[in-house]
């Protein structure tokens, strides 16, 4: 039986201790300490803590200085800390964040929120650990890249007299060993790879694996004869594996000005020099790689020239809905075309100009024509495709990057929504503190936020969860890796679903194979890109692709696109006139503000606008018989209202008892509060909004399947999960529409799709508005029938639906019809899921007595 996961209470409120561990103890062991100084010494002690909560105010050590003794411990700055707050601040919480707290619960404790919060945290700590191996190796247990510099720099500084070399064993066409031999067999490799290297080292030496096929250690030396050393480790090698080529690489450190990466970068290089060659197995960096560096000068001295006469051409990589099959974006990607040298491959100009930093001024450039293009298609008519443009780790350090890139969407007229902006993983973990209040600031702006390369090992799940993102977008290697192993050893499904508990779509990037298109889509992945669907291309053949696809379903995927962020007006509804004169002065110029003095009038206001049309509600709670009560319970039982925001007032503190109310609405504030808070505490609560309405939107666009506005089949099973006993009894009908590949083969897609809009059509014309209707595969529909009144209704239904589609094509030469299979469930039913199996069944038994038939299952 797995142990319970231990979590530490500190609070010096004997009281609030007890109330935390009664919260805690049905499916924790916790343990409980009354102030910091405590509470580091057990964790000295305990290194299974799985998660802190933690007070503020405590004798002998407060909160902060715990959080700040906590921060400096490598391992215990590992464990998520929830600060218990009584204010709930968002000075208290800042200051919080800044001591390294992870999240907030408000006093008085509420059980189920501290429960799945506490159990969300671990979840994202655990799978973090799983995911970023930050200083081992998860293969090897060699350091990792990263690791292994900050060893190098440590040793270079604490020896400055020592001779040390840098030494690079890279294996020779792995990728062919793995095709051959299999990847356990490489992995296999690997490991004794990492042995032997560790072994050949000396006490001072460390190793560790660069990439996939590389190892690197410092060595120390002087007039070492590297092509025997070489050999020897070979040998040693090739005694328990066959057929394994390496090839080595030295650079022995004479300049300890020049930073750790060249100098393993020149190690590499030596390395790579030799590849290929017959008999060369070492190669040390000397004066006959100087070429290479020559050439990056050259590059370097072209390239503000190549800006300025626009030699940087933007491509576009398209990004493919999976469940849609449509376009639904693209990557701007930079290609260069030099008039003397032709096309440059960005992997030789891109890794130079983010170590010169040159970088940020190709991404401007990269962006404004992202923007220029975003504005000609408008201005053409059409409603603009989303871009993602890449923000590099060295944009994220320019003071002015958010004026940058709110500037461009201002000068040409676009809605920063349909600029993406991708922030590779390895931004967040380098420059933490910058990045979180960098994309908070873009996200509240309007941008759309993806969190680039996820899963190349640089950042935490922790971080991922206090992130405002939108997408995340899998890194091409990981995906790779992950999609290797067996579907039960990887990551990858619990990594999309934890991403969708988190409400971000996926992008899984550089999808090579049917094979991982199919893996993917068992995970539920949202978007995929890669060299299966289409390579990077000009702008041109990208809009070809485009309007190609809106002449076959422009309807649809028009309205997929269809976004609106208008904030129109703000509601005040006080009894008192001075205060509601006072808040139409507060945000002249920025909101109309309508104004009521009483509930219903309120009320009847709320429901003539709708909730479109009213960004936030200032209620005050001391309205006349007991109206606020009234108006918050109108529109909390409203479902096309009760996301309306609604910050409540009272005058004084001496309206205290109005408070269990004000628990009910979003926001609270005392009107004595300098008016400035009210416009702070108004602005949050619309960005709030904002951002679930568009968390909301980007929810509906992934249930719709494009070609014809049905729900697809994710859509269909968050409709399912929605059923309620009041919807009882109902039916599932199942229909396919036979010969549709035939009919697609035969007559073309033009012609499928067609025939697949015109069926939707139906449905939608034979059922009414309450009713479910889904597309639930290429040629299969669901439909769902609430409030069954007979099982004769449904057969009708079924009957007449097949009869008229089939009708229907007797006119056109198409061997084509539908076919329908039904399952009734009574009051008492409630497994739905058992039901669908039920309809489909009937199905199959409908097709197996011939086509156009409907069956009940029985």
């Amino acid at each position: 039986m797995t142990p319970k996961r231990q979590i530490l209470v500190v609070e010096d409120n004997l009281l609030n201790r007890e109330m935390l561990s009664d919260i805690l103890a049905g499916q924790y062991t916790v343990l409980q300490a009354e102030n910091g100084q405590e509470a580091l010494n057990i964790l000295r002690q305990n290194d299974r803590i799985a998660l802190i909560l933690l007070d503020v105010q405590m004798p002998v050590m407060d909160g902060y200085t715990f959080l700040d003794k906590v921060k400096e411990d490598k391992e215990l700055s590992l464990i998520p800390v929830i600060v218990t707050t009584q204010s709930g601040s968002e000075a208290d919480e800042i200051a919080a964040l800044s001591h390294g707290a992870t999240d907030f619960v408000p006093k008085p404790y509420r059980p189920q929120v501290i429960l799945s919060r506490v159990a969300s945290l671990i979840k994202l700590r655990e799978t973090a650990a799983m995911v970023n191996q930050l200083q081992y190796d998860r293969l090897t247990d060699l350091y990792t890249r990263e690791f292994f510099y900050q060893k190098l720099r440590e040793q270079l500084l604490v020896n400055p007299a020592q001779d040390y070399c840098i030494v690079c064993a890279s294996i020779e066409n792995f990728r062919l060993y793995n095709d051959m031999f299999g990847v356990p067999a490489g992995d296999a490799l690997l490991r004794h790879i990492g042995n032997t290297c560790l072994n050949m080292a000396d006490d001072t030496s460390f190793v560790s694996r660069f990439g996939a096929d590389s190892f690197f250690c410092l060595q120390k030396c002087k007039n070492q004869d590297w092509e025997s050393i070489a050999r020897a480790v070979d040998q040693a090698i090739s005694l328990s594996i066959k057929n394994v080529v390496m090839r080595w690489g030295v650079y022995e450190v004479t300049d300890r000005s020049i930073p750790v990466e060249i100098m393993c970068d020149r190690a590499q290089l030596a390395a790579n020099s030799i590849k290929g060659q017959y008999n060369r197995f070492c190669a040390v960096y000397d004066d006959a790689l100087r070429g290479q560096l020559l050439r990056e000068k050259a590059i370097t001295d072209a390239m503000e020239t190549a800006l300025s006469e626009k030699q940087f051409l933007l491509y576009l990589q398209p990004k493919y809905s999976l469940r849609d099959e449509c376009i639904v974006g693209a990557e701007a990607l930079v290609r260069w075309n030099h008039p003397e040298w032709g096309f440059i491959g960005p992997n030789e100009f891109i890794p130079l100009f983010e170590k010169n930093g040159f970088i940020f001024q190709l991404d401007q450039y990269v962006w404004e024509q992202a923007c220029i293009l975003l504005r000609d298609w408008q201005q053409q008519g059409y409603r603009p495709l989303p871009i993602s443009v890449n923000v590099s780790r060295a944009d994220v350090y320019q003071l002015h990057l958010v004026d940058t890139l709110q500037g461009l969407v201002q000068k040409y007229g676009i809605d920063p929504s349909c600029l993406h902006l991708e922030i590779t993983e390895s931004a967040y973990a380098e420059s933490a503190d910058q990045i979180l209040s960098t994309v908070e600031e873009l996200h509240r702006l309007g941008f759309v936020i993806e969190m680039d390369d996820f899963g190349s090992g640089y950042s935490s799940l922790n971080m991922l969860s206090q992130m405002k993102l939108d997408i995340l977008k899998l890194d091409m290697k990981f995906i790779r890796n992950e999609l290797q192993r067996p579907a039960q050893q990887s990551l990858l499904n619990d990594i999309i679903h934890m991403a969708h508990k988190l409400h971000l779509s996926v992008v899984a990037e550089g999808v090579e194979t049917s094979e991982q298109v199919k893996r993917l889509h068992a995970m539920d992945c949202d978007y995929l890109q890669g060299y299966f669907f289409a390579k990077p291309m000009p702008v041109a053949q990208y809009e070809q692709l485009w309007k190609d696809q809106l002449s076959r379903a422009p309807k649809a995927v028009q309205k997929a696109q269809e976004t609106e962020w208008d904030v129109t007006s703000v509601l005040v509804v006080d009894e008192d006139a001075s205060y509601r004169k006072k808040v139409h002065q507060v945000f002249a110029g920025q909101y109309q503000v309508m104004e009521e003095s009483n509930a219903s009038s309120a009320l009847a206001l709320i429901r003539e606008h709708g909730q479109s049309a009213i960004s936030a509600i200032i209620l005050s709670l001391t309205l006349p018989e007991n109206g606020a009560a009234m108006l918050v319970e109108s529109l909390r039982q409203d479902s096309s209202l009760w996301k309306i925001p609604i910050l409540a007032t009272i005058p004084n503190s001496k309206k205290a008892a109005e408070l269990p109310l004000a628990l009910e609405t979003d926001d609270f504030l005392c009107k004595r509060h300098p008016i400035c808070d009210l416009r702070k505490r108004v602005q949050n609560l619309i960005d709030i909004a904002q951002a679930h309405r568009r968390e909301s939107i980007l929810r509906d666009e992934a249930h719709r399947d494009y070609l014809t506005g049905l729900l697809n089949r994710r859509g269909f099973q968050a409709a399912i999960a929605s059923i309620r006993t009041e919807n009882l009894p109902l039916a599932v009908c199942m229909f396919d529409l036979d010969n549709l590949k035939k009919v697609n083969d035969t007559f073309g897609h033009d012609t499928g799709d067609r025939m697949i809009r015109a069926f939707a059509d139906l449905l939608r014309s034979q059922t009414r508005t309450e009713d479910v209707l889904c597309r639930y595969g290429g040629d299969e529909f669901a439909v769902i029938l609430k409030h069954l009144d007979s099982v004769q209704t449904a057969m009708d239904l079924g009957q007449r639906i097949c009869s008229q589609f089939n009708d229907s094509l007797m006119e056109e030469p198409l061997d084509a019809s539908c076919s329908g299979g039904i399952a009734v469930c009574g009051k008492d039913e409630r497994d739905l899921q058992l039901l669908l199996e039920k309809a489909d069944e009937a199905l199959r038994r409908a097709k197996q007595k011939g086509k156009s038939q409907c069956l009940l299952w029985d």
